[in-house]
């Protein structure tokens, strides 16, 4: 009986340690750099269209890499991203023209920690920044045009974070080497029609593309804090 009601005791206070965590003050920081991959339904479609080019550009997976930190306070976070999806490239031969497409964004986002104990958490976050998207048209003259599509974004994500070493040796303070796990959703909305970057011209022919994808990222970075 003993070793049952023993189990039984270490089965609630797992239970109830997520919720005595609640009851301290906690403020800290953390940063990161991440990578991982996006899927940007209809963006190659969009890309053979206002290039005009025939060769298919592919599939709508780009590698998104970039770097955030937020602070802390409580259960509250308030944090600042900047990433990019890295060129993906493709070389059309009746046109004798190679496509190079991108884009960049960055945003202030909150978020607020739904589950934690001593060494992770899991935490919703919502964020408005802006978003730019990309397509670099290079022909064997060298001669550059590039066409984009920026406006105002939302970036939705779910995050789950683990504090892989204890550093520290003062009791109330968390601090060490951290990994960040990120599923998420980023839209542009109100963007603008495609238009020449130089010049400035719309290309209303190209068609309304609104930039949107999915991620999934892990993060490497560090951080701190402390309990009161």
């Amino acid at each position: 009986m003993a070793p049952l009601a023993l189990r039984h005791a270490l089965s609630a206070l797992m239970l109830l340690w997520p919720v005595a965590v609640w009851g301290q003050s906690i403020q800290g920081g953390a940063a990161f750099l991440y990578g991982g991959q996006s899927l940007w339904p209809g963006s190659a479609t969009a890309i053979q269209q206002v290039s005009q080019i025939t060769e298919p550009i592919g599939n709508d997976r780009f590698i998104l890499i970039g770097a955030e930190a937020y602070y802390r306070r409580n259960r509250w976070l308030f944090g600042v991203n900047a990433s990019a999806l890295a060129n993906k490239r493709v070389y059309d031969a009746a046109t004798r023209t190679t496509i190079e497409s991108s884009a960049s964004n960055a945003h202030l986002w909150i978020g607020w920690v739904a589950w934690q104990t001593k060494r992770t958490k899991l935490y919703p976050s919502l964020g408005p920044g802006i978003n730019a998207f990309n397509v670099n048209a290079t022909d064997d003259s060298k001669a550059l045009t590039t066409y984009v599509i920026d406006g105002f974004a939302t970036d939705i994500g779910l995050t789950f974070d683990w504090l892989v070493a204890q550093a520290a040796t003062d009791p109330r303070l968390q601090a060490g080497p951290l990994l960040s796990l990120r599923a998420g959703y980023r839209i542009t909305t109100a963007p603008t029609p495609w238009h020449n970057d130089r010049t400035g011209t719309a290309m209303p022919s190209a068609g309304r593309f609104s930039p949107h994808g999915f991620y999934l990222t892990l993060g490497i970075g560090g951080g701190g804090f402390r309990s009161r």
